[in-house]
């Protein structure tokens, strides 16, 4: 059997672990630019909030106060997030983390009847250790168990078990075909016009047509809601990235180097932690800044440049220093800039970093240790204490406000939480 954990609503739900005081209100997270909503409450979906609606047609909702609306807080979603995935891991003998929100569980070897014990107490962890509500489906299949958390979700039911065929028929006849993992509304619409439009009518396809309309993905996705394992996502639990990154938008554009110096020694720390976290250094820091693309006055530009690190570190003091060096190379003062961001490349992990053939071999190991126990208590601190607890004193220069990094009902009288 196969599980799949999945967190509800989630980016809403760590908002009210971290503010209790958002419970049973309607809330809706925006994007990176608060320009679309990418995770709401289900107060707010009974409000008919829907996913990705631009946040000016919710304009109306956040002024009369009925409505919460706040800017993405992405380095406090990845962090409860790599804690959530820890959870997951004691109960099950194999994991795939496959989103922020998600993960498979692989229960091979487990009998089926201690699986509805061993999800209950998953989701009775995440809520106690976490206060983040999660979903577990069990089936014999990936797609299947996204069908069962789907439906549980619905339902409003923690764990669902998906064995009894004669319940897997009715459950796939009652769901639409856009709702097929792997399928989706890019294909939707070619399957209503193929006479296909629940997910029930097309496991009752013959192969052949399957493979014939879509090919070996819809192939694996029939041979999966028919019991037969065949998507592999080993892919997706990658424990080192080839690269990360940390982007963001400017509330306005901006041509100030003090206030995008302090930005860009918060994404370097951002991307730092999460180097550390995946056990990796890096050897590439790389910084780039954008005008606004629809202001071209003076014309729109896009400056990077990238820097090699020798020896590969995860050391935010270097990874920042170098970023701010990058950002003055390619800062221009005529210009106003909407966007900037860091990206850390050439990512190996840190047990196979190489001294230079000439460097103090003794120094370096010495350096490397006091490094490494410095970062170690900095994460540790900024983990059990809230992600902004400590930082580099850079991050506070002129022209930066801490406030100004949280949307909050911009349309309407701010609220503090």
């Amino acid at each position: 059997m196969t599980g799949l954990a999945d967190c509800n609503n989630f980016f809403v739900s760590c908002e009210r672990a971290q503010n209790p005081q958002l419970e049973g209100r309607a809330v809706v997270v925006l994007s990176n630019n608060d320009g679309c909503a990418v995770a709401r409450s289900n107060e707010a979906k009974r409000l008919g909030v829907k996913m990705g609606q631009p946040a000016f047609e919710l304009r109306e909702l956040i002024t009369s106060e009925q409505l919460i609306a706040l800017s993405g807080n992405h380095t406090l979603y990845r962090d409860i997030s790599l804690r959530i995935h820890d959870i997951f891991r004691r109960y099950a003998p194999d994991t795939t983390d496959y989103s922020v929100d998600e993960a498979f569980l692989d229960m091979t070897g487990i009998p089926d009847s201690e699986l509805p014990g061993i999800g209950a107490a998953i989701v009775k962890t995440c809520m106690e250790e976490e206060r983040i509500p999660v979903t577990i489906g069990f089936a014999a299949t990936k797609t299947l168990a996204k069908i069962a958390t789907e439906r549980g979700k619905k339902a409003g039911e923690r764990v669902v078990m998906l064995t009894d065929q004669e319940e897997i028929g009715k459950i796939l006849s009652d769901m639409p075909i856009g709702d097929l993992w792997g399928i989706g509304r890019r294909l939707a619409k070619r399957m209503y016009l193929a006479g296909v439009h629940t997910i029930g009518d097309f496991a009752r396809k013959e192969l052949i047509w399957v493979r014939g309309e879509l090919g070996v993905h819809g192939e694996r996705s029939w041979r999966e809601l028919h019991g037969e394992p065949c998507i592999e996502l080993a892919h997706a639990s990658r424990t080192l990235q080839e690269s990360v990154s940390e982007t963001r938008t400017f509330p306005t554009d901006i041509g100030d180097f003090d206030y995008i110096r302090s930005r860009i020694v918060i994404y370097s720390t951002d991307v730092a932690r999460r180097l550390r976290a995946m056990k990796g250094v890096c050897g590439v820091v790389s910084v780039f800044m954008a005008t606004n693309r629809f202001h071209r006055e003076r014309g729109y530009i896009t400056p990077s440049a990238s820097v090699r690190l020798d020896p590969p570190t995860s050391d935010t003091n270097v990874i920042a220093d170098t970023a701010v060096r990058i950002s003055e190379s390619i800062f221009d003062p005529a210009y106003r800039y909407k966007r900037a961001g860091v990206t850390l490349s050439e990512i190996i992990p840190e047990r196979e970093a190489a001294p230079s053939l000439f460097e103090d071999m003794e120094a370096r190991r010495l350096a490397a240790a006091r490094s490494r126990r410095l970062m170690e208590a900095v994460d540790r601190l900024n983990r059990d204490c809230g992600s902004n607890v400590l930082g580099l004193a850079t991050r506070l220069d002129k022209g930066y406000n801490e406030s100004n990094d949280r949307y909050v009902n911009s349309f309407g009288p701010a609220k503090k939480y």
